[in-house]
């Protein structure tokens, strides 16, 4: 991976291992809410009404108090899953946990669940948040950490808080140093709740849009998996800078990081002008079916708009 010229200044006292590392993880970052986003917008426009309507009927299915009901289910998967999900891990181990794997069960999972539409959610939740921590706690593992402390299944909760769809892509270095901060000593039930507000938010768009039998199969499928994904990515995020944090000063691992993020955004910035730039040459001298030049709505030196 090509690192910035001027990384021995923000990063004096890291070898390259170690810049790399910290350089896939500013990728890890900047890549892990695309996705998501993305798979999300596109399956809401494909399901919108009936989302639309889903969240309409919520109340009559749930009660009247059926948002806190929600939050009271995510809380509660939320406290069982580090218990469930870690079940048979050594506690211990350098094994690289098998994240290709965990997105097809979880995918799996999501299809069974959408197949059953809103009766399913109940279910579902558990199950799905669960699958989420075991990849998380097999991530964590990776980087050195011990599942047997209370610290590790701290940091492994912190994950499902980090992101959202209301995060926009510009702030989410700054959204993940600033939860982080906001969670670093809250107590194990305030972390759960205060995870599970941020979480539930996630989770809610996947269950507007697998409300439908059998057409929700392919939304609970599809987002399991990004899901999946995007959570691990996030893993990777924070148990690499936990890992780095050990050996180093936290505050020269933040610096490093965050110079690196800014020049990761500022090189794929010059990339997305660079393609634009190429696309509007080959658009401007692309052929039209008769033989001429096709007309691209721009006016340029020489040729005037045509008649309409």
């Amino acid at each position: 991976m090509d690192l910035p010229d001027n990384i021995d200044n923000a990063c004096a006292g890291l070898d390259d291992g170690e810049r790399v590392r910290l350089a896939e993880a500013a990728d890890s970052l900047l890549d892990a809410r695309g996705v998501v986003i993305r798979t999300s917008e596109w399956l809401r426009g494909r399901f919108h009404g009936m989302g639309r309507r889903f969240a309409e009927i919520g109340p009559h299915l749930f009660g009247d108090d059926w948002q806190a009901r929600y939050q009271m289910l995510v809380e509660g998967a939320l406290r069982n899953a580090y218990r469930v999900g870690t079940l048979g891990l050594d506690t211990a181990s350098g094994r690289w946990p098998r994240r290709r794997l965990s997105k097809l069960v979880a995918a799996a999972t999501g299809g069974a669940g959408g197949f059953l539409g809103a009766p399913g959610m109940a279910a579902d939740l558990p199950v799905t948040t669960c699958l989420i921590m075991r990849s998380i706690a097999q991530i964590a593992r990776s980087h050195g950490e011990d599942l047997a402390s209370a610290d590790t299944r701290q940091a492994c909760i912190e994950v499902f808080a980090f992101g959202g769809p209301e995060i926009d892509d510009e702030d989410i270095d700054i959204a993940y140093w600033t939860m982080r901060g906001s969670l670093n000593h809250a107590s194990i039930s305030l972390l759960i709740r205060q995870v599970a507000a941020r979480f539930g938010i996630m989770l809610s768009q996947k269950y507007l849009m697998q409300a439908v039998p059998l057409i929700g199969a392919a939304a609970g499928s599809t987002l399991n998996y990004v899901f999946m994904d995007y959570y691990q990515r996030m893993a990777r995020v924070h148990f690499t800078l936990r890992e780095l944090e050990r050996r180093h000063d936290p505050a020269a691992v933040r610096a490093c990081f965050d110079m690196l993020v800014r020049s990761t955004r500022s090189r794929r910035a010059r990339l997305r002008v660079r393609h634009l730039q190429s696309d509007a040459v080959m658009l401007e001298h692309e052929p039209a079916g008769d033989g001429g030049r096709r007309w691209t709505g721009r006016r340029s030196r020489g040729h005037s708009t045509p008649a309409t």
